[in-house]
């Protein structure tokens, strides 16, 4: 009852969310950390997200498809607000914590694959408001939109497309992390449609496949900053 409840987005939610993105914006703007995790805490974001991995798993597909259409609602309206923002905004510059969140590394996959887990575990514990909370400041799920969304006011579309990824990943290896612990767990399926040994197999490549596939570009950004330190620690030397 409790995922039914994050997954669902009515208007309350929806203007929620909007004060959330703005309060967040103004935050990335002036460097003001209080904001931002004031903004993360009262955001619905994770709602849908754990949605999708709940559905998956027991074969509800009424809980997949609302949590994916409000996913795809809540990402166009956070783009929508943080783009709004920045256009109407007198500071066009961008800050460095904007541009953190545009070049996301293995260790943000490993926050967002634990913050699945975490989260999860808390809901079955009946603390799933506070810990759904405390993921969504940890893996910083709505900083990366903010970003998208000063990318797409301004036209920088590397920096849109850094902030993207950031969410995406974060949205996926979250949903990841909940899936795996609800499938140990063996909850029993809505629909028990006797799937498949193949079907099974299947799905588990497919969700393998799609990990790999956006780790990759983590790893390599990973890489990139070890290696820039490791120079600067040379040149200071």
């Amino acid at each position: 009852n409790e995922i039914k409840d994050g997954i669902q987005f009515t208007g309350h939610n929806m203007w929620l969310l909007f004060f959330a993105m703005i309060m967040a914006c103004i935050g990335l703007t002036n460097n003001n950390i209080t904001a931002i995790i004031g903004s993360m805490l009262i955001s619905p974001l994770m709602g849908p997200v754990v949605g999708i991995a709940f559905g998956l798993s027991i074969s509800d597909k009424i809980s997949i498809y609302q949590s994916f259409r409000n996913y795809v609602f809540a990402l166009l309206i956070s783009l929508c607000s943080s783009t709004i923002f920045f256009l109407i905004s007198p500071f066009h510059n961008s800050t460095n914590i904007l541009n953190d969140y545009t070049h996301p590394t293995i260790f943000d996959v490993m926050l967002a694959f634990f913050g699945g887990l975490a989260g999860f575990l808390g809901i079955i514990k009946k603390d799933g408001t506070k810990v759904i909370a405390g993921v969504a400041v940890a893996t910083s799920c709505m900083p990366p939109l903010c970003s998208a969304g000063y990318g797409l006011a301004n036209l920088n579309w590397q920096m849109f497309l850094g902030g993207l990824y950031f969410y995406i990943i974060n949205s996926f290896f979250i949903g990841v992390g909940s899936q795996l612990l609800i499938r140990w767990m063996q909850l029993p399926k809505i629909i028990q449609n006797n799937d498949t040994e193949i079907q099974k197999t299947s799905s588990t490549w497919l969700i393998s496949m799609l990990s790999i596939i956006l780790m990759l570009p983590s790893i390599w950004i990973a890489y990139d900053k070890w290696k820039q330190q490791t120079l600067n620690d040379h040149a200071q030397k």
